[in-house]
């Protein structure tokens, strides 16, 4: 039996680092407003076991073309909808759907966002596997987010916006397909300035992303860890598991 894909994965990042790799204006580049780039306080602790329903930190760029780091719930609320629970999941996306999908369809317009992750895991069956980078340097997972405040909201009452995300996924090929069928889409660095960028239709990128996303999911080192339980947490959680030996006579 196969577990659903890509709901759990690990974020243990250097922020500052993301932030200089992605554009995003620093605490020190503020504007007239008093705004950086970062909003620090949203984001998350460093985690080994992120769950849907949890904070994620996702790089977007706003329509004034500023690019922005800030945590989101990860589970994909659309603005239209009654309440923040839907009935479904929403913490992943099909990428062969997402711009027909009612759920995501405005998202992948004009708010697309990356992800970033030290690594993912994946079940074959109940065994966990944890996907990341040969160098361990940071994933940069496909997204799409959107904003939703209740629809009581009044300017007598007002409430408060609320930033959600999910995870793009694609087929998965060679090493991750001997795992699980499905695998997040990861976004090359040469496609960053046009997946963020809300004026470009996002329905027009994603065959091209997923090609050349697949091509850095190839390259992704694996390996099984200990099954672990929702509140386990740690690096100890990514350690490979200790494969018995068999027994000899001598």
């Amino acid at each position: 039996m196969l577990l659903a894909v890509c709901r759990c994965f690990a974020a243990d990042v250097d922020w500052s680092a993301v932030a200089k790799q992605f554009g995003v204006e620093s605490n020190e580049n503020v504007d007239s407003s008093g705004n950086s780039g970062t909003d620090a306080a949203s984001l998350p602790r460093p985690s080994y076991n992120v769950r849907p329903g949890q904070t994620i930190t996702v790089v977007a760029q706003s329509r004034d073309g500023r690019r922005h780091l800030s945590g989101a719930r990860w589970s994909l609320v659309p603005s239209w909808s009654a309440g923040p629970a839907l009935t479904y999941p929403t913490y992943n996306a099909r990428i062969e759907s997402a711009a027909v999908k009612p759920t995501f369809a405005e998202s992948t317009r004009s708010m697309r966002a990356i992800i970033p992750a030290s690594g993912y895991y994946e079940y074959h069956g109940r065994r966990p596997f944890y996907f990341h980078a040969p160098d361990d340097g940071p994933l940069a997972m496909a997204g799409l987010f959107s904003w939703w405040r209740s629809p009581q909201s009044t300017k007598q009452q007002p409430m408060s916006w609320m930033l959600t995300a999910t995870i793009l996924t694609c087929p998965a090929v060679d090493g991750p397909a001997t795992v699980h069928d499905r695998m997040p889409v990861l976004v090359p660095s040469d496609m960053t300035g046009v997946w963020l960028d809300r004026s470009t239709d996002g329905s027009s990128l994603l065959a091209g992303l997923t090609s050349n996303g697949t091509e850095l999911s190839r390259r992704l080192a694996f390996h099984e860890v200990a099954p672990f339980a929702p509140m386990d947490d740690g690096r100890r959680i990514i350690r490979p598991l200790a494969q018995a030996e068999a027994p000899t006579l001598f």
